[in-house]
């Protein structure tokens, strides 16, 4: 608690000498502006739901009727294959109310215990942005031993934003680079929701509750922060955010988060200028809203305020 006090001071002083003493009372009334906050949930959300779905597939576990397995002939793994996902109505993808269909692809290893796994989304809406989420290139993913617990990872350079194809999908990998992209698991997870806000990487924890067709059941918890795409406030600024132990299950709440913390940082283009700075907690309420816990610079007003996610 002194280091976040001591970190929340400073964004203050930073903000009071960027804004000066001429302010006008209305650049502090800014809207806090939830962009990559919203794409970063909703991306890790997507990602999550794969993540579960694949490695149910790969262990060989019974799979929800919207869910096709094409298992493959790669030998030296355990298991390989591509995945098929139909997204509708009946199987929604979680925080996204789009339809369309998913592929999946990759390998898994009973002995590493674990995979690579690469998503194509296509033409399937994630983010609702002017530039389309269109895949993620690798993905590694563990199951922590004798639990229903799989930890996965991803980070920028394995986004594909845009138009791609299909060649995205990897499921023929080395055993060097199979080995390499697990090894990416071993680096700890973000803890400082301040020191993550740049760091472009994030960590997918899910416990599958041992109901492993029961996909919209599992709990997952997100650590991580940066941008999914680049995100542009209304006064010039860049935006990021940051996640720390932001954690849901869709079948408790399909609105917000239930606990955990997120923090919005909005520097201005082209040097490190802070414009302003949003701090907030997620809270068990099932109503698409987050306390902000603290506040700067043009998002000052909303200090101590409910604000809503839009999440779903």
């Amino acid at each position: 608690m002194p280091q976040l006090l001591k970190t929340l001071t400073a964004l203050s002083l930073a903000s009071l000498l960027t804004f000066g003493t001429c302010t006008r009372v209305d650049e502090l009334r800014q809207d806090p502006e939830l962009t990559p906050l919203q794409q970063g949930f909703k991306a890790a959300a997507a990602i999550g739901y794969c993540v579960s779905l694949a490695a149910t597939a790969f262990e060989g576990h019974p799979l929800p009727a919207n869910v096709t397995f094409e298992a493959g002939a790669n030998s030296e793994y355990s298991s390989s294959g591509l995945i098929y996902l139909t997204v509708d109505k009946s199987h929604p993808l979680p925080f996204n109310n789009k339809i369309g269909n998913i592929l999946i692809g990759g390998i898994w290893d009973n002995t590493d215990g674990g995979g690579v796994i690469s998503i194509l989304f296509g033409d399937l809406d994630i983010l609702s942005a002017e530039f389309k989420l269109y895949g993620i290139h690798t993905i590694p993913v563990i199951r922590k031993k004798d639990s229903d617990q799989l930890v996965a990872v991803f980070a920028e350079q394995d986004i594909v934003i845009g138009e791609g194809s299909d060649t995205i999908i990897h499921v023929g990998l080395s055993r060097i680079a199979f080995d390499t992209e697990l090894q990416r698991l071993e680096s700890d997870q973000p803890a400082d929701v301040f020191a993550t806000v740049k760091q472009n990487v994030w960590f997918i924890n899910v416990d599958q509750r041992n109901s492993f067709s029961d996909i919209y059941d599992d709990e997952y918890v997100i650590n991580g922060g940066g941008q999914i795409l680049e995100a542009n406030s209304t006064s010039g600024g860049i935006l990021y955010h940051a996640m720390i132990e932001t954690a849901f299950s869709y079948a408790t709440c399909s609105r917000n988060p239930l606990r955990g913390t997120a923090f919005i940082q909005n520097i201005k283009a082209g040097n490190s200028i802070d414009l302003g700075n949003i701090l907030l907690d997620f809270h068990s309420s099932c109503d698409g809203q987050a306390d902000v816990q603290f506040s700067t610079g043009q998002y000052l007003s909303s200090n101590g305020q409910n604000i809503h996610l839009n999440f779903d």
